[in-house]
């Protein structure tokens, strides 16, 4: 008898332990690498992909989102996401034309001075599906939905004002990436000193640097003021974008309904954080001039011909670039349909 209670209680452990729900450990992991500061609005973004995410599929996914590099800067996302070694990423456009050349449209001397809601019309759409399907092809990575918004990228100073175009030159301003952006400056008689964002305030602190190109966003969020940033020059120099790519590897092996379900979560986030970057940029510019900071605007018509001026090496970028003439020309055709002179 004491046998068998015995055999009928180890039955029943047996049993109620198959009810128990799955150890966390179990679920599969979405982890997101960004190497922006979680205040950054790229994050603030992000973060509101995670929670829609968390009420589309519960506990099928466990959302993990790393900040400022603690997994991958951007510059590393592309080889991080083939190898299957973090899950999803939204790098920068400017960090992925070595892998993908029609990517950089956007920092080509075309778009100089050109601001978001013009990008918008030009690179939603039929452009934009494009970019993304080279971006999926060369990458092997999902682009799940629209790119979100940065903000324009501007001049700013450290120890020298930047009251015109001629003040930069001789100056070292870092900047983010890219073979355009790179040319754009020293087009323009900087010298391009390429810098890791974690790194600027170290490269400020040593001397490296007289100067950054960045936007208004991302210069107060990392506290560039209290490092020594003093001055701005307002050229909208290209309007930076985050392109949302999960590993092709991960999302080949989710179900139909967790891909609709992401699908659906970054669309809600990402019209709702173009809103929010327009709001926080503005707000980035009044919290540094509150904070001492002297910008300088230079005119629109300053702006056109210095736009013209470039457009004389953007033949040359884009063979070296290699980007292809299709792409380059409906570019074109967006941004003359826009009436932007160049």
């Amino acid at each position: 008898m004491i046998k068998k209670r015995i055999a009928l209680l180890g039955g029943l452990v047996v049993a109620a332990s198959a009810l128990l729900p799955l150890p966390a450990a179990a679920q599969e992991k979405l982890r997101i690498t960004l190497d922006t500061n979680p205040t950054h609005v790229r994050n603030r973004g992000v973060e509101v992909f995670a929670e829609e995410l968390k009420k589309r599929v519960g506990s099928k996914l466990a959302i993990e989102i790393y900040p400022s590099g603690q997994l991958f800067r951007d510059r590393d996302v592309p080889k991080a996401l083939r190898q299957g070694a973090v899950e999803m990423a939204v790098p920068g456009t400017w960090q992925l034309d070595g892998v993908e050349p029609n990517i950089a449209l956007q920092t080509l001397p075309m778009f100089y001075g050109v601001e978001g809601p013009v990008v918008h019309q030009v690179l939603d759409g039929k452009l934009g599906q494009f970019l993304n399907a080279k971006l999926e092809d060369r990458m092997k990575v999902k682009v799940i939905g629209k790119w979100i918004d940065l903000g324009g990228q501007h001049f700013f100073g450290i120890n020298k004002p930047i009251n015109s175009y001629d003040d930069l030159k001789g100056q070292k301003i870092r900047h983010s990436g890219g073979t355009a952006n790179a040319a754009r400056l020293a087009a323009l008689g900087a010298n391009p000193m390429l810098v890791p964002f974690p790194d600027v305030p170290m490269a400020m602190s040593q001397g490296v640097i007289d100067g950054v190109a960045t936007t208004y966003e991302s210069a107060w969020t990392s506290k560039l003021h209290e490092s020594g940033l003093k001055y701005a020059f307002e050229d909208n120099q290209f309007f930076g974008q985050y392109v949302p790519m999960i590993g092709q590897q991960f999302w080949n092996k989710q179900p139909k309904d967790v891909q609709d379900a992401i699908i659906a979560a970054w669309d809600v986030a990402a019209r709702g954080q173009r809103e929010l970057a327009a709001k926080a940029q503005a707000e980035a510019r009044d919290n540094l001039v509150k904070a001492g900071m002297k910008i300088v605007k230079p005119a629109p018509a300053e702006v056109d011909a210095r736009r013209k001026q470039l457009m004389a090496t953007q033949d040359d970028l884009v063979k070296q670039m290699k980007i292809e003439a299709d792409a380059v020309q409906a570019a074109k055709a967006g941004l003359a349909a826009a009436k932007v002179p160049f």
